[in-house]
């Protein structure tokens, strides 16, 4: 398959973005690859990017990049230096996530059969790891202490220690409160002091769980099929409540606010993209959660989850987009065919 990233024309359709501010001040301030228009260029991944994070190791921002060439690569976010070796993976790394173990950034690697890697990131150490892989991570705090969700093919959530690769618990799902599928997705957030997470699974279902009693609250989403599939969920905290936001195979970008513990409702659809939604992140900049979505159309955009509202313009990158992860000073990590670009925050 031709990679249009390493396409002339595409490589033109890049630069020019480069050479304006884009998106409300959102310019590009580097990005991999032998690009026209003099970005920081640089090698990328050998293959398609699909998970991206952010961390601070010894008081540097970074990037940390997964792909399906096997490697995980860590970035200087402001200057788009490779940061020592890549860090082995023993298959295609379909999630990378990051957390703080005493006080150490941390950084969770899984591929979808083989392994679950955690590693320290300040001394590129490998704590623990897990034979069998996974689909989807997150991490979180529960009582005080950072844990790491998976979730792959079995219909429920595994809890394991970063620090030594204990296996802390499984939360399975209950017959009752609606069937509890392939973990596709599982995201997390903290909601009045309590840490949930919530899961998409393999039927577009979407499911919320209490981390501290580790028990499945129920499904609040139902499935969906066809073009209303949804193939991507990130979760947010919208002035005290917990929303969903899930990216369709149509395009659509749906927010949901939980109403009750068996159910969202939702408000109306974020302008939509023009295909698959692949890549879908959340952070609070600013004291504002806000969301950046990316996906076939190789577009990302920005948007305010108060206001209900896209936050600047479209930028428009070569091929098409699979990752996103933003920085808490609102920089953008956008992994495209297989190279990597980060966007300026709005007012920088």
């Amino acid at each position: 398959m031709t990679d249009p990233v390493h396409e002339g024309s595409a490589r033109a359709e890049l630069a020019a973005a480069q050479a304006a501010d884009v998106g409300m001040g959102r310019r590009v301030e580097w990005a991999t690859g032998d690009l026209i228009g003099g970005v920081v260029g640089g090698v990328g991944h050998r293959d398609l990017v699909r998970s991206a994070a952010t961390a601070v190791v010894e008081g540097r921002a970074v990037a940390i990049t997964g792909g399906d060439d096997e490697f995980v690569l860590v970035w200087d976010l402001s200057t788009g230096e490779r940061m020592g070796d890549a860090l082995p993976a023993r298959g295609s790394v379909w999630a990378v996530v990051t957390g703080m173990v005493d006080g150490r950034p941390v950084a969770v690697v899984t591929d979808p059969y083989t392994l679950a890697q955690f590693w320290d990131l300040t001394g590129r150490q490998p704590l623990a790891g897990r034979v069998g892989g996974a689909w989807t991570a997150a991490t979180a705090v529960v009582d005080g202490r950072c844990v790491v969700l998976t979730g792959g093919s079995a219909p429920r959530l595994h809890m394991w220690d970063p620090a030594t690769g204990e296996l802390l618990g499984a939360l399975t799902g209950e017959a009752s409160k609606g069937r509890v599928g392939s973990v596709v997705v599982v995201v997390t957030a903290v909601v009045d002091g309590h840490p949930k997470a919530l899961t998409l699974h393999d039927d577009s279902a979407v499911h919320v769980w209490d981390l501290t009693e580790r028990r499945h609250e129920g499904r609040v989403l139902s499935p969906a099929g066809g073009s209303r599939q949804r193939v991507s969920l990130t979760a947010a905290v919208v002035e005290g409540r917990l929303v969903a936001v899930t990216g369709g195979w149509d395009g659509r970008i749906e927010v949901w606010e939980l109403a009750t513990p068996t159910g969202m409702t939702g408000r109306t659809p974020l302008t939509a993209h023009t295909g698959p939604v692949w890549a879908i992140a959340t952070a609070v900049v600013d004291g504002r959660p806000v969301v950046a979505t990316g996906g076939d159309d190789r577009t990302v955009r920005v948007w305010d989850l108060v206001a209900h509202r896209q936050v600047g313009s479209d930028v428009l990158f070569p091929s098409e987009v699979t990752a996103v992860a933003m920085a808490p000073d609102g920089r953008l990590v956008v992994g495209f065919g297989g190279d990597i670009a980060v966007l300026a925050a709005p007012s920088a």
